[in-house]
């Protein structure tokens, strides 16, 4: 909680795709390609996913918004080529296109129950998104940084281009935050399903928040940048599940798994 700061903040990093066509054939499209549930999707809300290739492997991590009975999709302004490129094959089946917008994003993070639609929450706080057509002044202004901190707290791990191809679904998370289960085929479903209940999974996904002058060892395989924030290492990474018991034996590390 320490580390957690409340405000909002323009993310100039994330662009907005509008997905046009007829709402059912977008609908059922999109059930067939994204890894989340968008049945759950409620009018309002947002929704964290992504589309793997048929190998199971990781394309690009998105936010899937449904406003007005339309979708948009929020994603990485590096992803967007490689998530256009890779989805339109199977788009054009259902009339469907996508349109890039000049809409502003603006996240927040709040306390819980503040915001009635956020796409993750825990017990303190929650993370939310609001797309305007204009810049509205920001009363509480927060960093890129303590936006990252917040998502990297919640296990949100935001696919960089670097990381394309190369890593499935439960190492990154994606299993807990945006793959459903219970929903019929997408693209790498199967091979999905078979490591989640037929797999030996020996490594865990993790968040660590280590003092600075602590070493940072061989230990994690980190994912993504680590954060400095009040005299912390804030990053995420994975942890085999035999060293989970060893890692922490002076009380230096904070472990959220």
């Amino acid at each position: 909680n320490k580390i957690i700061s409340f405000g909002s903040l323009y993310l100039s990093n994330l662009k907005v795709l509008d997905i046009v066509g007829e709402l059912n054939r977008i609908e059922e499209f999109l059930q067939g390609q994204v890894t989340s549930d968008i049945t759950l999707l409620p009018e309002g809300g947002s929704q964290l996913s992504s589309i793997c290739n048929q190998k199971g492997l990781v394309m690009a991590s998105f936010l899937i918004i449904k406003k007005d009975s339309k979708y948009k999709i929020v994603i990485s302004k590096d992803l967007i080529n490689i998530f256009i490129g890779d989805i339109s094959p199977f788009a054009k089946f259902f009339s469907v296109t996508f349109v890039k917008s000049e809409e502003i994003i603006k996240g927040s993070v709040e306390k819980k129950d503040t915001n009635p639609s956020p796409f993750l929450s825990n017990d303190f706080f929650s993370l939310s998104i609001n797309i305007n057509q204009h810049e509205d002044k920001i009363d509480c202004l927060i960093s890129t940084d303590e936006w990252l901190i917040a998502n990297k707290i919640l296990g949100n791990y935001c696919l960089s281009i670097d990381d394309v191809e190369k890593y499935r679904p439960m190492e990154l998370n994606y299993d807990h935050l945006r793959v459903s289960f219970e929903k019929g085929c997408y693209r790498g479903q199967e091979i999905v399903a078979r490591m989640r209940y037929l797999g030996v999974n020996r490594r865990k996904f993790s968040t660590i928040v280590i003092d600075q002058n602590s070493n940072i060892t061989e230990t994690f395989k980190i994912f993504g940048n680590i954060i400095n924030q009040k005299g912390f290492d804030i990053f995420n990474c994975m942890i085999k599940r035999d060293d989970l018991e060893t890692i922490n034996t002076d009380g230096s590390i904070k472990l959220i798994t």
